[in-house]
């Protein structure tokens, strides 16, 4: 990969005048405007030019921002592009319909590359095609740096690192409940949601929705673990009911893929290390109507005649929730490390953010692993848990030089306390057994 002070940029927003890779924009024009070297991308100049005039009104140097043209579908001209920059921060989705040659240009290349997809059918095939190509050039392929999966995956991370690092033993379980939150959507993420359900094979569905280790499998790791499902679970180290989360199925895949990624670095994260995710819900009936609430997405998106009808009601790609909304949305993880020990101890812990999971919270998480890719790069070296080129999630690219980051753009990732798991299990486990005579 080329040095630092060789590309015009150390960053290229790709899909700059989509509805998140504005906000992106937005937010080096506020916090970072002078301080990197960057670019705008995309498709349409028109357009770009409008998202610049706009963000000049906070920072008026960003009209000197350059902008940089590209069709999505033109391979050497898309890595034109790529290789003036260092990293490049892509939200133009489907990814699947759109990505392909950004990714395999970043690794011709030599330029980093990060995303926000959820698309995993689409993550495994970038795997497949492009692992063995990037890590041996040590060019880094970031997916799902967005509320997909940045939260699960850095705040599991974060869990794991504690009780190995403070605690001198590895962890059996992380649980992740995701509680209270308030945000938008955007035509985009219906867009590529609605294009999986369409474009990919039942085969392929069925794998997604049954393989816990369906992106941890191509680097070589399987396991015991199971997806979660629809059904409402009592979470005893918890000692609280949980729904399903509708993005759990794509956020546990990736924790699995940092496990795998960091147990071939010989940093495991437990001898069969398991994940579940879901919705906290308090007790069994609401857990009940999240699961009532899940399916009914599923079958809406599922069935053709209604996903086309419910997407006549819905945001278009490129639309999505006001600044207002925007800035008045919020997210709360909570989280349990279950150890790896004769008497087992629950290390507890929580990740959130004030603001809009989806986009606010997503933009910057993307343009915060970005950074670390490209003003990081030496404290990353340093880590030898970490990997140095491959296709591969946050945390195993990243680790904890992400987490200080996240903190200094204002979200919140914190271990809170430990507690013996042995008397919490047995307390959970009679409360589990009283509400279920009831």
């Amino acid at each position: 990969m080329a040095t630092v002070t060789s590309r015009p940029y150390q960053v290229v927003v790709w899909g700059a005048s989509g509805f998140t890779g504005r906000l992106v924009c937005e937010h080096i024009a506020r916090d970072y405007q002078g301080k990197i070297r960057w670019a705008m991308a995309g498709r349409d100049p028109k357009k770009l030019e409008q998202v610049r005039s706009e963000l000049s009104r906070i920072n008026p140097s960003v009209q000197d921002v350059p902008i940089l043209t590209a069709d999505a579908n033109d391979a050497p001209a898309v890595g034109s592009v790529v290789r003036q920059a260092d990293v490049v921060l892509s939200t133009a989705g489907p990814f699947a319909r759109y990505g392909d040659n950004v990714v395999a240009q970043a690794v011709e290349q030599g330029t980093h590359y990060a995303d926000i997809t959820g698309e995993v059918p689409w993550v495994r095939r970038s795997i497949q095609r492009h692992h063995a190509a990037a890590a041996s050039k040590g060019v880094k392929v970031l997916h799902c740096c967005g509320y997909d999966s940045v939260p699960s995956d850095l705040g599991t991370f974060m869990m794991v690192e504690y009780c190995k690092e403070k605690l001198g033993c590895g962890v059996s379980q992380v649980y992740t409940l995701v509680g209270p939150g308030k945000g938008g959507v955007s035509g985009g993420t219906l867009e590529s949601a609605a294009n999986i359900i369409a474009q990919e094979t039942s085969s392929e569905l069925r794998a997604v929705a049954s393989d816990q280790y369906y992106l941890a499998s191509p680097h070589g790791l399987t396991g015991s673990d199971k997806p979660a499902g629809i059904l409402p679970r009592y979470v005893a180290p918890m000692q609280t009911w949980a729904g399903p989360f509708i993005m759990e199925g794509v956020n546990a895949k990736v924790v699995q893929e940092s496990n795998a990624l960091f147990t071939a670095a010989s940093y495991p994260y437990g001898k069969d290390f398991k994940y579940y995710e879901g919705s906290a819900a308090g007790g069994l009936v609401g857990a009940g109507l999240i699961t009532v609430g899940t399916a009914l997405i599923g079958v809406v998106f599922g069935v053709p005649p209604l996903r086309a009808l419910a997407r006549r009601f819905l945001p278009a790609p490129g639309q999505g929730p006001s600044e207002t909304a925007r800035k008045g949305g919020f997210w709360n993880h909570e989280m349990v490390a279950v150890t790896e020990e004769e008497t087992p101890r629950v290390v507890r812990g929580r990740c959130g953010d004030r603001r809009d999971p989806g986009y606010w919270s997503t933009s910057r998480m993307l343009l915060e692993a970005g950074l670390a890719l490209v003003l990081d790069a030496p404290r990353l070296a340093a880590d030898t848990r970490l990997a140095r080129g491959g296709v591969m999630s946050p945390a195993a690219a990243c680790g904890s030089v992400l987490l200080e980051r996240l903190r200094s753009a204002g979200f919140s990732f914190e271990v809170v306390g430990v507690d013996d798991a042995t008397a919490a299990a047995t307390a959970a486990v009679t409360t589990a057994a009283t509400a279920t005579a009831k």
